[in-house]
C-alpha cells in the first residue's frame, strides 16, 4: 500500500510542477472547441475578454454598451444563430449584443458582435403566414428577417430575436426547429 501512495503522490508532483504557471484552462479549452488548437488566441476574435448587454448608443463605428464605448470598426458583426453578415448601422439602440475583443490602449476592440435584438421568444409555433409567425400569443412581423432558418410550420418550435416596433414586434431572426418536445 505504501508504495501506492508513494507512486500517486509522484504522479500529482509531477503533474502540478509540469503545468506551466498560469496556464488558463478556461481559454484552452474555448480554444480547443472552437478548432484553436494551438493554445492561443486565434483571427477570429475568440479572444478571453467579451461583454454582452444593451445598447445605449451608436455613433459612427463606437458602441457603448454598459458604459463602456466599444470600437467595432473592424469588427465581424452577426446575427445570434445566423450566418449572415452585418455592419454596425445595422445595430441600433435598445439591442441586446455579445461582443468579443480585447483592451488594445485603453480602448475595447471588438473582434465579433453577434446582435440578438431587443429580446428573443420561444416556443410552438402558433400561426405563420407570409407576413408574420405567431408565438407565445404575440404575433411576429417577418418581413424584414435577415434570416429565416428552417421553415416555420404551425407545431414546431422557434426561437425568434426581435425589435420592439410600431405596434408591435419585428424579427430579426427566425430559427425554426423540430416538433416541440424532440
Amino acid at each position: 500500500m505504501k508504495c501506492k501512495n508513494i507512486f500517486v503522490t509522484a504522479v500529482l508532483f509531477l503533474f502540478c510542477f509540469s503545468v506551466p504557471a498560469g496556464f488558463d484552462y478556461a481559454s484552452a479549452y474555448e480554444d480547443h472547441r472552437h478548432g484553436n488548437h494551438n493554445g492561443h488566441d486565434d483571427t477570429h476574435g475568440r479572444g478571453k475578454t467579451g461583454i454582452r448587454g444593451v445598447v445605449s448608443s451608436v455613433s459612427g463605428s463606437t458602441i457603448s454598451v454598459l458604459g463602456m464605448d466599444i470600437d467595432a470598426n473592424a469588427a465581424e458583426i452577426g446575427l445570434r444563430d445566423c450566418d449572415s453578415s452585418l455592419s454596425v448601422d445595422d445595430i441600433i439602440e435598445g439591442d441586446m449584443i455579445e461582443v468579443k475583443g480585447n483592451m488594445k490602449d485603453g480602448s475595447f476592440v471588438a473582434s465579433i458582435i453577434k446582435i440578438e435584438g431587443a429580446g428573443k421568444l420561444e416556443g410552438t409555433v402558433e400561426a405563420v403566414d407570409s407576413d408574420s409567425i405567431t408565438l407565445l400569443g404575440k404575433e411576429i412581423d417577418i418581413t424584414s428577417a435577415r434570416c429565416i432558418k428552417g421553415k416555420p410550420t404551425v407545431g414546431k418550435k422557434a426561437r425568434v430575436y426581435v425589435r420592439n416596433s410600431d405596434p408591435g414586434l419585428t424579427a430579426l431572426a427566425v430559427k425554426a426547429t423540430g416538433i416541440m418536445g424532440h
